[in-house]
């Protein structure tokens, strides 16, 4: 809806709508003094902004008039594929019934047709989902990866698949900024209270060279009481080292120490801080 606003009216248009609520007009009136337009106007537009989006969609999301999926055998269900090889819900209960009966390589390759006309799709049952569990059966981590990502992509409010990513990407040493940060930000902004992708996040700005945006995520790794405190500590510590608040990176890494006493990545930060000028 955003995006038909901005599309049609500009960014002006919408800070205007927004900012009309602000005065306390209903939506009615908000229409009609920012934008000039009406409810049924705005809807008939929308309407249009849809079918012109999701005009590759047609066709593809209902199953064959007649058809009972759940019922069906196998061989039943490939028939009907082939007869209907635009239709997502054929290709998706094949794949399903397919992996049921261990036939792997042929369940990928009707999720890969399912997931190529629906691409969208989302859910542990969704194509990309499913191939991705099938790859890690198969010991395919690179394949699951790519799945996973493609997952990631399209379920924005799912966050196993992109904790279950970050974990085969660590056991594969990626190690890449660019790939890591983006799943990270989106577990933080599912499950705010995941300290450990605070931590991740915090360390990857370290990398950038951003103290200041690693010390928020530090500071948040320490509100989240963490078990690790020493190491939450230190790494608070370092930020504000690197940042040249060497007060405050003094009191975190004391506070560090006190909680375990030979942590050597404190007592060695602790000799830079009474060594540095």
């Amino acid at each position: 809806m955003v995006d038909h606003i901005v599309s049609t009216y500009g960014d002006a248009g919408l800070r205007k709508l927004v900012r009309s609520y602000a005065q306390g007009l209903d939506t009615d009136a908000a229409l009609k003094a920012t934008l000039n337009t009406d409810f049924e106007r705005m809807q008939d537009g929308f309407d249009k902004t849809l079918g012109t989006m999701f005009a590759n969609l047609r066709g593809v999301v209902n199953p064959p008039k007649g058809a009972d999926l759940v019922q069906m055998q196998v061989e039943e269900l490939r028939a009907l594929a082939a007869a209907n090889p635009r239709s997502y819900p054929v290709h998706l209960v094949l794949g399903s019934r397919l992996r049921k009966a261990g036939k792997l390589d042929e369940a990928m390759q009707a999720f890969e047709t399912a997931a190529k006309l629906l691409p969208i799709a989302t859910g542990k049952e969704s194509p990309h989902a499913q191939m991705a569990d099938i790859a890690l059966e198969k010991k395919d981590r690179l394949r699951a990866i790519a799945e996973l990502q493609a997952l990631v992509a399209a379920d924005f409010d799912n966050i196993d698949a992109p904790r279950q990513l970050a974990t085969l990407l660590r056991q594969e040493k990626v190690d890449d900024p660019a790939k890591l940060r983006p799943i990270y930000e989106r577990i933080v902004a599912i499950d705010p209270f995941d300290a450990e992708a605070h931590a991740t996040l915090g360390r990857l700005a370290m990398e950038r060279n951003e103290p200041e945006v690693a010390s928020r995520e530090f500071r948040t790794v320490i509100a989240l009481a963490p078990v690790d405190r020493a190491a939450a500590y230190t790494d608070l510590a370092e930020s504000y080292f690197k940042s040249g608040k060497k007060a405050e990176a003094k009191k975190q890494t004391l506070a560090a120490l006190e909680v375990a006493p030979s942590y050597e990545r404190a007592q060695e930060l602790l000799l830079k801080l009474v060594g540095s000028p």
